[in-house]
């Protein structure tokens, strides 16, 4: 009896761990599944702490960012290139300006008419001053805007080389950092001229006022280092479109003889060779052209750098390069 109850009691224990055993498979079991169960709500609740760490622009966003900055580019061009057949249309100039760059006015250039247009057309009564201007269109006259410059006498170098004069239309500031340039300038025989204060567009254009104030400063300016009172000007950007009838007015009462251009280099833009073509192929089409031959330059060192092969040109093609005065009937951008 004793045997029976010990082996049945080792048989209990037995079937008692086998029992716990699987209990405890069947609790394993559960748990994991519960916990993979629970995972991706656990996953979602972590989504917004992700994506607040990786917070930033979206690509949508880089697009249309992108997007709008070219669009903004291509519509200044836009608006620079209707500019520029426009002027040429006043200029009474070949209607070239879509198929060639180098009949363009500057995008920032502006016409206006400071004398009558009598003056302009007048030929029974100024035959002989037309004559001088155009000079058989083998004349032509250099200006250089912006100046002076620390290579001003660089260029006047060249003028001297090859026998040329030119205009210089300076700026206050740079009047008084160079003065011996201008001084120069004036003892060589060029012509020195008004190109305003700030050259810009909202000072200088703010009234009449204004236009005004920054020429006679400038002229003051001028004068004082050289020695010389010149009336002779160009507004900052040409003359078109913020030369009003009440500006031109207020110019022509204080004395001021407002210059424009006809040909337009480019060296503001090209930077480089290119505008010395740009020069050339305006001037073969303006062989029948009435009048004075303007170029429009910069005092720019790009500009320098090319000057020997447009001056080659003008000296090899027999024009011959004269300084503007204040005898002379100035070319202005027309206005309707």
């Amino acid at each position: 009896m004793g045997k029976l109850k010990s082996g049945w009691t080792k048989g209990t224990i037995i079937v008692v761990i086998v029992i716990g055993f699987l209990f405890a498979g069947i609790f394993v079991s559960n748990y994991f599944q519960a916990k993979a169960a629970s995972g991706p709500s656990n996953h979602q609740k972590n989504n917004p702490i992700n994506r607040a760490i990786a917070k930033g622009p979206t690509p949508e966003t880089i697009i249309r960012d992108t997007a709008d900055a070219r669009l903004e580019i291509e519509r200044m061009k836009k608006l620079q290139d209707q500019a520029k057949i426009w002027r040429n249309k006043q200029d009474h100039l070949p209607d070239t300006t879509t198929k060639d760059n180098t009949a363009e006015q500057p995008s920032t250039n502006e016409t206006g008419t400071t004398q009558p247009p009598a003056k302009e057309s007048d030929a029974a009564e100024q035959g002989q001053t037309r004559t001088e201007q155009q000079g058989n269109n083998k004349t032509v006259y250099l200006t250089f805007d912006d100046g002076p410059a620390p290579f001003s006498g660089d260029i006047i170098s060249l003028l001297e080389k090859y026998h040329f004069k030119a205009t210089f239309f300076m700026l206050d500031g740079n009047i008084r950092s160079y003065p011996d340039a201008v001084r120069l300038m004036v003892s060589k025989g060029e012509t020195v001229g008004l190109h305003s204060v700030t050259h810009d567009v909202r000072k200088f254009y703010a009234s009449a006022d204004s236009v005004i104030a920054e020429l006679t400063q400038n002229r003051n300016t001028l004068k004082e280092i050289s020695g010389v009172d010149s009336y002779i000007m160009r507004t900052p950007y040409g003359s078109v479109p913020k030369m009003t009838a009440e500006y031109r007015k207020a110019v022509d009462d204080n004395g001021y003889i407002m210059w424009d251009w006809n040909i337009d280099s480019r060296d503001w833009d090209y930077k480089d060779a290119r505008y010395v073509n740009s020069v050339i192929n305006q001037l073969e089409k303006m062989t029948q052209h009435d009048g004075p031959i303007v170029i429009l330059l910069h005092e720019r060192k790009e500009t320098l750098a090319h000057l020997p092969a447009l001056f080659d040109y003008l000296s090899k093609n027999g024009y011959e390069g004269k300084a503007l005065d204040s005898s002379m009937t100035p070319y202005q951008f027309k206005v309707r």
